[in-house]
Order: C-alpha cells, then sequence, then structure tokens
C-alpha cells in the first residue's frame, strides 16, 4: 500500500508546482483571458507565490513515505471565496488536482482532495466548489463520483481592442 506524507507548499516548490500544473492544461483549445499566451508559466509562478502566502489559500504537495529525496507526486490547491450575497457564503474553490502519470489510480487524488476539503472547512468553507475542462471527461467523471454535480456552463468571449 503506498504511504502518503502531505505537506504545505513552500516557496521551494514553486517552479516544480508550475510545471507540473502546465500539465494539468490538456486542452488545445484556446484559453480564456489570455491563458493561452506567453507568459503563462511566470503568471503560474506568481499566483503560486501569492496561494503560498495567503491565509485563506492552501497549495498541497504529496511525497511517497519512502522517498527521502521528496520528489512531489501530487498536489491540489484551494481557497476560500467570500460571497457575501449568497446563504453559503464562504466557498472552499479546489482546484490544480495534479498526479504524477505513473501514480495515478492509487488513491492519491482522493487523499489529497479528502486533506484540502478538511483544511478549508478549518478555514471556515461551507461548500465546495470545483471546474473541470469540458473536453476531458475522465475529470468529469472523477469529480462527480465523489458528489460533485455540474451546476452551470460558464462560457467567455473576448473583446477585441483592434479598431
Amino acid at each position: 500500500m503506498l504511504r502518503l506524507i502531505l505537506e504545505e507548499a513552500l516557496p521551494k516548490h514553486t517552479t516544480l508546482l508550475s510545471q507540473m500544473w502546465q500539465q494539468i492544461d490538456l486542452s488545445a483549445t484556446e484559453r480564456p483571458f489570455g491563458g493561452d499566451t506567453q507568459g503563462k508559466e511566470l503568471r503560474a509562478k506568481e499566483f503560486i507565490e501569492h496561494a503560498i502566502e495567503s491565509p485563506k489559500a492552501i497549495i498541497l504537495v504529496a511525497y511517497e513515505k519512502s522517498d527521502s529525496h521528496k520528489n512531489i507526486i501530487g498536489t491540489i490547491t484551494g481557497h476560500i471565496y467570500e460571497r457575501p450575497a449568497v446563504k453559503l457564503s464562504s466557498v472552499g474553490v479546489i482546484y490544480s488536482l495534479w498526479v504524477n502519470q505513473d501514480k495515478r489510480k492509487q488513491g492519491i487524488g482522493q487523499i489529497l482532495l479528502d486533506s484540502i476539503e478538511q483544511r478549508l472547512v478549518g478555514l471556515g468553507a461551507q461548500a465546495f466548489q470545483v471546474g473541470w475542462d469540458v473536453s476531458n471527461p475522465q475529470a468529469a467523471e472523477w469529480w462527480q463520483k465523489r458528489g460533485f454535480k455540474s451546476y452551470e456552463t460558464i462560457a467567455s468571449k473576448n473583446i477585441s481592442t483592434d479598431l
């Protein structure tokens, strides 16, 4: 049985986490809001640094207990989003779940999800929210098996600045 160590990410993990996050984006489609443009890795690094420093965000990294070098084999991120106009106003937003390709289907994703949910509840989360790429049916199936239900489709439109 695989034994894991989960830790909160540290600044030293920023570059590696950014590289892992680049692998999450499996879609070849254009991303809204400039997500498909140059500088994507730099923006990811800046976001990771912000999340590591924020008291309302958590990035967890997973290692195999037997790995003395502490090679990250999985990660997940979450933050608290305050929505004062709704009944459940403190939402734990979960994203960037990633597990090494050769370590998948061993329960690591579930362990990461359980841990981030527990920590977000500790920060006040009253509900959870997650999104997945519509072109990734495996992701949809995985999240739905864990009780997440799709309730809307979000679309985007960029505004042309060319006159």
